[in-house]
């Protein structure tokens, strides 16, 4: 008696597992089956009905409510004996993406059997089994499998085949997954230049391999601006330009040589000593002498250097300083443009 409680018990502890939600396209089955028990004991073998309900826990385990009932007769002939069974079954799917799905099943149940004039006998029943289902349509499903029935009151093993339908109530229609399409094999495209980039899609193609491309494997290109300025300062009341300022206004000379499209504009200052109308000429001859060292003495051409005197009018520093002052005293000019490189490896 205590192995029963302790079966009974098992059972009851597997059907409470907490089971992982899954998406279900359905929650309750009807079953409707028959099939053939092979009697241990010395009984003829007889066919039985079936007639169950099953709920989905998750993709993987349902829960049946069996309720089963067969006639025989002894061996003899002699008596004949109706048997009944209620049984609660765990069944765990091995497949749930085929079209048939293997399962096993495990579960214990009570079996009444009722002779010709006689009391009826009661036992436990637990069963284990293997069996498969496959879908028929949207809502019916085939199911057959076969179980061992061990009674722990009188220590014998009965052996059943079932057949049956089952109908899934909300089922969804069936997607059937299409066989993968066969694998061709193909020749691996080109990459002529080694650009990383495919010759099906290169539009450069016999791009240097030194060079960064974009994704239609064209050299990157990378716009910057560059720029040169100059700084003249000159001795009070003078417009000659010192042999030390040389260097600068030749590198001012050579930028303008490289970039062609490029002009300056060469700006003359003073300090606040004298009138403004002097100090205005006076900032114009420097303007002009740079202009003349830039045109005849670094040959760059006339009609690219402009030269403009503002007098006093723009001072950088105090006029009530010498270094001021001296600061005042100058002719300078900027030149820029922007240039585009190709970018390398």
């Amino acid at each position: 008696m205590a192995n029963k409680q302790l079966l009974v018990s098992a059972l009851i502890a597997a059907a409470a597992l907490p089971f992982t939600a899954t998406a279900q396209d359905h929650k309750l089955e009807l079953h409707i089956g028959a099939g053939r028990t092979f009697f241990e004991e010395p009984l003829e073998n007889a066919n039985h009905l079936n007639l169950g309900l099953g709920y989905v826990l998750n993709e993987r385990w349902t829960l049946d409510a069996i309720a089963s009932g067969y006639s025989t007769d002894t061996e003899t002939g002699a008596i004949e004996i109706d048997g009944r069974q209620y049984r609660l079954d765990l069944l765990y799917h091995l497949d749930t993406v085929n079209v048939w799905r293997p399962y096993l099943a495990f579960g214990i149940g009570d079996q009444e059997r009722e002779a010709d004039g006689a009391e009826g006998v009661r036992d436990t029943l637990l069963n284990l089994g293997a069996g498969a289902k496959r879908r028929l349509g949207n809502n019916w499903e085939f199911r057959t499998d076969v179980r061992a029935f061990n009674s722990l009151d009188e220590e014998y093993t009965d052996v059943a085949l079932n057949l049956g339908i089952s109908y899934l109530f909300g089922a969804k229609p069936v997607k059937r997954v299409p066989p993968p399409a066969p694998v061709v094999a193909t020749t691996p495209e080109a990459d002529s230049d080694g650009d990383g980039v495919l010759d099906s899609q290169d539009k450069c193609p016999g791009t240097a391999r030194q060079y960064k491309v974009d994704a239609d494997g064209c050299p990157m290109k990378l716009t910057e601006t560059v720029s040169v300025n100059l700084a003249v300062k000159f001795d009070t009341n003078s417009a000659v330009v010192k042999e030390e300022y040389m260097a600068d206004i030749n590198n001012l000379a050579t930028f303008m040589n490289q970039y062609a499209n490029t002009v300056v504009t060469v700006e003359g200052h003073t300090d606040s000593s004298g009138s403004d109308a002097y100090n205005k000429a006076l900032s114009q001859r420097r303007a002009d002498a740079v202009r003349d060292v830039l045109v005849q003495r670094m040959g760059i051409e006339a009609d690219r250097v402009t030269a403009v005197g503002y007098g006093e009018e723009r001072p950088v520093a105090n006029n009530e300083s010498v270094a001021g002052r001296e600061q005042n005293r100058r002719v300078v000019g900027a030149v820029s443009t922007k240039i585009t490189t190709t970018e390398t490896r």
